[in-house]
């Protein structure tokens, strides 16, 4: 009988695994063997480090939930109005025009934002075809390679190996805020993970000498400059301001005179051509782009205004679920952040551009997603300290046990609501399989809780607690209610009515519906009804397209007349405008909304 045999070949730092069958071929191998002798180690039982284990098991949770969370499920959904739409039009009329250095929304330029991301989406869109996965790609993307710098750079520097790394970036991955942003069409999550990069690589210059720093501060300066061609000069201040908040904490002088220097060339290389190129075509980018997009909005109220502490509540729900787990990973820093100088880096990077993004007059929900990634470090380096200790487990076990119990009551709760037949229940009649399923998913994470509580070891509770939100996670892609759709987006409607109007019907739009407009229709020569929206500043900038494409009720009326029997106009406005002013607007062919609620879309056909 033949025995098996596992023989271990060691080279330098490289360790590979050679399974052989027979003592004569593993004799013929090794006395035939190019490598020299000194540099083989044989052992006939195989040891499984942990290192190898750690990594096996990072990739296979890697990809199951790049796979099942954040790539396939990315074209089962509509497109939302108007950031979505939005995005991808202007990718689409990029690539359409063969312009890559000037912007354009609705054939008008649109300065808004520098053009990296328009060249992700565009580039998208060529090789996966004009749908909604092709757009939403690259943000999935981008939130994966952020999770995967957080796993490197957890497991490098927190002292804690790659269990640790594993678990900040399995944390990333399912908060709610970070899942959200991750699966639509938005600049945020690509501005976040180069700004991650940044981070991360300024971390690893600073804890090298020699030609390694040189060398990482350069990489920190193209990942800084590629994130302001995403969105602008936030890329420098919140970085900066990290910075300088961590160098002054142990009092490094030295090092803010003598580091900026290299990151600086850098920034210079990557962003320099495309600043001149857009400089030459477009004169007036710069100081729109520097004055509208970044002063004016800081310190005016014009663009999205809210008070100082608008970003609390948001950091709160973005972390979501996770909060279960809040009490445990503070407990794990007691009495070891002022001693550990990475934390104090991730603490700097978390506080002070949450500070400083507090400060901006104008705010957004998503401004904060950058925060997020040195957040998930430290609550998976804190858990990773209280694991040990079982006692600090006690509150989020009874957390834990209490959302475990909740879970049941709100699916009984959900199917009472959805059975009574209330007008103020979430899903309609004919959505039963949607709150079926959330139904199903949610008792199921119950049912993983319970166990989780029960398990002894702190890896397998989080475990479980893990991969019980992915059923819910993948839910919320196919599981939205059709009252909020129709809120979001007029896609589905426009697609429907794409078949009953020729080439020759001329298209018209209110507002922010008209992104949806240019991208189901493929157009960009929609005319704008009374209010031109964010293509304002670009209609201003050309008063003859302004005069030909922003209308007013009597030019709208004029244009209906003059192509009544050539294709006629469609127009597509909110349902609750079209109410407004349809007295104004003359008889119409026909008149289709996707909601009886006046909170929805409606299209037009004169």
């Amino acid at each position: 009988m033949k025995i098996l045999y596992l023989q271990e070949l060691h080279i330098k730092k490289i360790r590979v695994i050679f399974p052989f069958k027979d003592r004569s071929f593993r004799s013929f191998f090794f006395k035939n063997c190019p490598l020299p002798l000194e540099f083989l180690i044989f052992r006939v039982k195989l040891q499984k480090t942990e290192g190898f284990d750690t990594m096996k098991k990072t990739v296979l949770c890697f990809l199951l939930l790049a796979v099942l969370l954040y790539i396939l499920p990315l074209g089962l959904r509509d497109m939302f109005s108007p950031d979505e739409t939005r995005y991808a039009e202007i990718g689409r009329e990029m690539a359409v025009s063969g312009d890559w250095v000037t912007p354009r929304l609705n054939g008008v330029l649109y300065f808004e934002k520098p053009i990296l991301g328009y060249w992700l989406f565009a580039g998208s869109e060529k090789l996966f075809g004009e749908n909604a996965f092709a757009v939403r790609l690259p943000c999935a993307l981008a939130t994966l390679l952020s999770a995967l710098v957080l796993f490197f750079l957890t497991r490098r520097f927190s002292g804690l190996g790659a269990k640790s790394g594993l678990l900040a970036s399995g944390f990333f991955l399912l908060t709610p805020i970070v899942f959200g942003l991750g699966v639509v069409a938005t600049l945020d999550p690509v501005f976040s993970f180069f700004l991650t990069l940044a981070m991360s690589l300024f971390y690893a210059a600073v804890q090298s000498s020699g030609r390694a720093r040189t060398g990482w501060l350069f990489l920190f300066g193209l990942a800084a400059g590629a994130a302001f061609l995403t969105k602008g000069f936030l890329a420098f201040v919140l970085p900066g301001l990290s910075f300088f908040g961590w160098l002054c904490w142990p009092r490094r002088w030295k090092d803010m005179l003598t580091l900026p220097w290299i990151p600086l060339l850098a920034v210079l290389v990557i962003v320099l051509p495309w600043a001149v190129m857009i400089h030459q075509a477009q004169p007036d980018y710069w100081s729109y782009f520097v004055y509208d997009e970044h002063i004016k909005r800081f310190f005016e109220k014009e663009q999205h205004p809210e008070p100082f502490w608008f970003f609390v509540p948001v950091l709160v729900g973005g972390l979501g679920w996770f909060l279960l787990l809040l009490p445990a990973a503070l407990r794990g820093y007691a009495k070891k952040i002022p001693q550990d100088d990475f934390t104090r880096y991730l603490l700097c990077w978390t506080f002070l551009p949450f500070l400083f993004l507090s400060m901006s007059t104008g705010k957004l929900a998503t401004y904060i997603l950058p925060c997020f990634a040195p957040l998930a470090i430290l609550f998976a380096t804190g858990l990773t300290r209280s694991l040990a200790d079982r006692k600090l487990f006690r509150i989020a076990d009874v957390l834990l046990f209490a959302f475990a119990v909740l879970l049941p009551v709100a699916a009984v709760g959900l199917a009472a609501v959805q059975l009574s037949g209330v007008k103020w229940a979430p899903f309609a009649v004919g959505e039963g399989w949607k709150w079926g399923a959330l139904t199903v998913a949610g008792l199921l994470l119950s049912v993983l809780l319970f166990f989780a509580v029960k398990e002894k070891n702190g890896w397998n509770k989080l475990a479980l607690f893990g991969f019980g939100l992915c059923p819910v996670l993948f839910m919320m892609h196919i599981a939205i209610p059709d009252v909020f759709l129709n809120r979001r987006t007029p896609c589905p409607l426009l697609e429907k009515v794409k078949k009953e109007i020729s080439p020759e019907t001329k298209l018209m739009s209110y507002r922010h519906p008209f992104q949806a407009v240019n991208w189901v229709f493929r157009s960009s020569d929609v005319y704008m009804y009374r209010v031109a929206g964010e293509i304002s500043w670009g209609l201003d900038h050309d008063p003859e397209m302004k005069a030909r494409r922003l209308l007013d009720v009597a030019a709208t009326n004029r244009l209906i007349e003059e192509n009544r029997g050539r294709g006629g106009v469609l127009l597509v406005l909110p349902t609750k405008v079209y109410l407004e002013d349809a007295h104004l607007l003359p008889e119409p062919e026909w008149v289709k909304a996707n909601t009886a609620h006046h909170k929805g879309y409606t299209v037009v056909k004169f």
